[in-house]
């Protein structure tokens, strides 16, 4: 009985230990710009995840491209080929709105052979986390009493550089 539980012990060890690594080799790990520009001799060819707010869209006869951002101040570049499955993107980053953020899986291209040398990863699935959202931009009170203050400091100083003295009239 003891050799029994002590066996089934272990199995459930191996099993717990196992999970873990057989669950992350099904699905690719999530990159960086910097992982795969840093790094992008290791995986060029690969299959890799990317995920990133939706900062443009360019649909083309051939499928779609998309500049994705993660936060690191670089954009990514995604194809989507025409048999790809394309979800609705709702959002695009600008001033005014937060792009949606997706999560793509591709195969990731150091110098793409196809798009004249382009880093790029080449979508093979599309997935919307998150839709984005119209940023809020209040008008700041004080913002606006500095400028007044500055555009009258301005227009004083100006007055005072271009008036022209001496042409005051005598009776």
């Amino acid at each position: 009985m003891k050799k029994l539980c002590a066996m089934l012990i272990i199995v459930a060890l191996a099993v717990l230990i196992a999970a873990p690594v057989l669950a992350s080799a099904a699905q690719p790990l999530v990159l960086s710009t910097n992982e795969l520009v840093e790094n992008s001799y290791k995986w060029d060819g690969k299959t890799v995840s990317f995920k990133g707010e939706v900062l443009d869209l360019m649909v083309r006869e051939d499928g779609t491209w998309m500049n994705l951002s993660d936060g690191n101040n670089t954009a990514m570049g995604v194809f989507v080929p025409k048999g790809v499955t394309m979800p609705v993107i709702s959002y695009t980053e600008d001033y005014r709105t937060a792009g949606d953020v997706v999560l793509i899986t591709g195969v990731f291209h150091r110098v793409c052979v196809q798009h004249e040398g382009e880093t790029d990863i080449h979508a093979v699935s599309v997935t919307v986390l998150t839709r984005g959202s119209v940023k809020a931009n209040p008008i700041h009170p004080d913002r606006v009493v500095w400028f007044v203050v500055l555009a009258g400091l301005l227009g004083l100083v100006m007055w005072l550089y271009y008036r022209k003295p001496g042409h005051e009239t005598k009776d």
